[in-house]
């Protein structure tokens, strides 16, 4: 890695842009184990009852899903971001079964940054988030919305005092 790949992003770095985060292969032994302690449903833990569903055999949790896409997320964009805070996932959408031995992709295209309305230091981000199987079949899709300091903060006001004063 080199020193420019460590430099923190702020939101007047962020411009709009697809950026791909990598890809994941998912076992069958991490979806139960997963599902075990998050959304234990059958057709995530017992390959047995899963084989008798409409699905045909275990599928992950759409949780699970998510959860892998947050880490390619923020291994490849969020550690490099200077993230005040996540503001909220709109239009969370599961449209196909991840199954044991798929390899998701991941990637996110920034659709704007603005300034904070009520928080002169930093941005919003909005960015589309798509998780995808090798064939090109989408598997989850969602809007995410984060905050961002900004590299120039010409006021002196300070930050708001809680997050309910933070707007989206």
């Amino acid at each position: 890695m080199t020193d420019s790949d460590k430099e923190v992003q702020y939101l007047e770095d962020i411009e709009e842009h697809t950026i791909h985060c990598g890809e994941v292969e998912v076992t069958a032994d991490e979806i139960v184990e997963f599902a075990e302690q998050f959304d234990p449903l059958p057709i995530h833990t017992d390959p047995d009852t899963a084989a008798e569903s409409r699905y045909g055999g275990l599928i992950a949790s759409g949780y699970h899903t998510l959860s892998l896409s947050v880490r390619l997320l923020v291994d490849a964009v969020r550690s490099r971001r200077a993230i005040v805070a996540g503001l909220g996932i709109d239009d969370v959408r599961w449209h196909a079964p991840v199954r044991p031995g798929d390899t998701i992709t991941i990637e996110t295209t920034i659709l704007g940054t603005r300034p904070s309305k009520s928080d002169p230091s930093a941005g919003i981000v909005h960015e589309r988030i798509t998780a995808r199987k090798r064939d090109g079949t989408e598997v989850l899709t969602l809007e995410n919305h984060e905050l961002v300091e900004r590299r120039d903060d010409e006021t002196d006001s300070g930050a708001p005092d809680s997050s309910a004063d933070i707007d989206r």
